[in-house]
């Protein structure tokens, strides 16, 4: 009986008293609360990072397509405005071209005139107008192969005038042809002249029909 007792005042002895106890536990709770705090704080700020890296990413996406779309824009704008530019240079060249070769038949059909009468001065215009060609600097001589000499227009004249190729067209030559002064039937008193200053002043059309009519130029 004595053992007994021993034995249970002994097992008393060991155990932590109830208050110590209530202690840990409470603590134990504390602790447990605060990494429950703890984690949902790292939780909060996971989702935060989460939600910022999707902002982040559409903004990004946004941006791009902004940028793919204005620069659609811009290269559209710029492939019209080459379109625009392609049609005036080539209607500028057009242009010029029809200015250059209206200035070398006027100049050829001068030239003619001064040599030969009505539709002889129109045949000999177009070989004239092959050895011009209009420049920004006026109009230039060429040589028989096309390429630019010193020449000028009175000496271009005196290698027409004497050239046998084209005797039969010029003014005062025997050969047969309606465009020959002997056989034209008219009188020198009904011929029509015209300076070369009032000349230069007609349109092109109405150069053609004077040259055409057998009008001369004079200086």
């Amino acid at each position: 009986m004595t053992e007994e007792v021993d034995s249970v005042e002994t097992t008393d002895q060991n155990t932590p008293p109830i208050d110590e106890l209530q202690a840990q536990l409470a603590d134990s709770l504390s602790q447990n609360d605060a990494m429950r705090n703890k984690m949902n704080e790292l939780l909060g700020e996971t989702k935060k990072a989460k939600r910022q890296k999707a902002e982040a990413e559409e903004a990004a996406r946004l941006e791009i397509e902004q940028k793919a779309k204005k620069q659609g824009d811009y290269e559209q704008l710029f492939n019209s405005s080459q379109e625009k530019v392609e049609s005036l240079t080539s209607e500028l060249t057009g242009l010029r071209d029809s200015i250059a070769k209206e200035k070398e038949n006027s100049t050829a059909l001068i030239v003619a005139s001064e040599l030969a009468d009505g539709a002889n001065a129109e045949i000999l215009s177009d070989y004239i107008a092959r050895r011009l060609k209009y420049t920004d600097e006026g109009i230039k001589i060429l040589d028989s192969n096309g390429g630019l000499t010193v020449s000028t227009i009175e000496q271009l004249k005196q290698e027409f005038s004497t050239n046998e190729r084209f005797k039969s067209l010029l003014r005062g030559s025997q050969a047969n042809g309606g465009g020959a002064t002997g056989g034209s039937g008219s009188s020198g008193s009904t011929e029509k002249l015209i300076t070369r200053d009032d000349f230069d002043k007609l349109d092109p059309v109405k150069r053609m029909k004077f040259v055409k009519d057998g009008g001369n130029i004079i200086n």
